[in-house]
């Protein structure tokens, strides 16, 4: 059996997130548009941003999800890091393969916008339970979540 190093996360600075999302990062007030922005993209349907509350969640990923008709913007509602696993929107199924899988951490006061189709896992955090920012459709779990296995779990290590 081959034992896997733990992942070592990523920043936002990290370029395998240019395939993947957006960095969410503090700007001054009154800057005008640029590259720094998220490029937002919402299939048909109603918009939805709310404060997300979730309890912590087990640090073995069986599966990833992702969703095809509306990006996702996250940051955490409490001004905490959390972590997300991502792999690029071309990775295929029927079962993904875990080494296409990457651990990024977001820093507090940071967010992420969420490409089109990017296999993700978390958002993950070591408090009990942590708040969001949430932006995505109304429906977007109901009618925009697919969700596939990967070909062996990964042990996340939040570092």
């Amino acid at each position: 059996m081959i034992e896997h190093q733990p992942l070592q996360a990523g920043s936002l600075l990290d370029p395998r997130l240019e395939a993947c999302g957006t960095a969410l990062r503090e700007v001054d007030d009154m800057t005008l548009p640029g590259e720094h922005d998220a490029e937002l993209s919402f299939g048909p349907g109603t918009l939805r941003y709310y404060v997300m509350r979730i309890p912590r969640r087990p640090l073995r990923i069986a599966a990833m999800t992702r969703h095809l008709n509306a990006t996702q913007c996250l940051s955490s509602a409490e001004a905490r890091s959390f972590w997300l696993l991502l792999a690029p929107p071309d990775t295929k199924g029927p079962v993904l393969d875990a080494s296409a899988a990457w651990l990024l951490r977001i820093e507090a006061g940071e967010g992420i916008k969420l490409h089109l189709g990017t296999w993700h896992a978390g958002p993950l955090f070591e408090a009990d339970s942590a708040s969001f920012f949430n932006l995505e459709l109304s429906d977007t779990n109901q009618n925009d979540h697919e969700t596939l296995k990967l070909n062996r779990s990964i042990a996340v290590e939040l570092n």
